[in-house]
C-alpha cells in the first residue's frame, strides 16, 4: 500500500484501526509496564518516558506509516471499541517483520 493507505481490518471480535497520533495516551496508560517493556528493550527504553508514547506515535510510527515502510494499527474489541487493548505492527524488515502487544484481563502481554 502507498504510504498513509492503511486500511482498518475487522476480524469476529476485533477491530485493527490505523494507528493516530490521538491513540498515545492509552499507549502510555497501559505500554510501560516491566511485563511488555522487558520484550522490546532492543528497542524501547526502561524505565519508559512520560512521553514515550506521544514521541513514539507522532516521531517513529506516523511517519514509518507515511513512507510506507511500516504499518500500525491499534488493537480494540468490537463490543467496546473505545479503550485501545494494545498494537500491531507489520514491517518491511527480514529479521523483524512483525511485532504485538495487548492487555490481557487489565495485564499487559507482548
Amino acid at each position: 500500500m502507498p504510504g498513509g493507505m492503511i486500511v482498518e481490518g475487522k476480524t469476529e471480535r476485533l477491530i485493527l484501526k490505523p494507528l493516530e497520533l490521538a491513540d498515545a495516551p492509552q499507549i502510555q496508560a497501559h505500554f510501560p509496564q516491566w511485563e511488555i517493556v522487558r520484550y522490546f528493550l532492543n528497542h524501547d527504553p526502561w524505565p519508559y518516558p512520560p512521553d514515550g508514547a506521544q514521541r513514539y506515535v507522532g516521531d517513529i510510527a506516523l511517519p514509518q506509516m507515511e513512507r510506507g515502510d511500516t504499518w500500525h494499527w491499534s488493537l480494540r474489541l468490537r463490543i467496546a471499541p473505545e479503550p485501545l487493548i494494545g498494537t500491531i505492527s507489520l514491517m518491511k524488515s527480514e529479521n523483524r517483520n512483525r511485532s504485538f502487544w495487548m492487555v490481557c484481563r487489565g495485564r499487559a502481554r507482548a
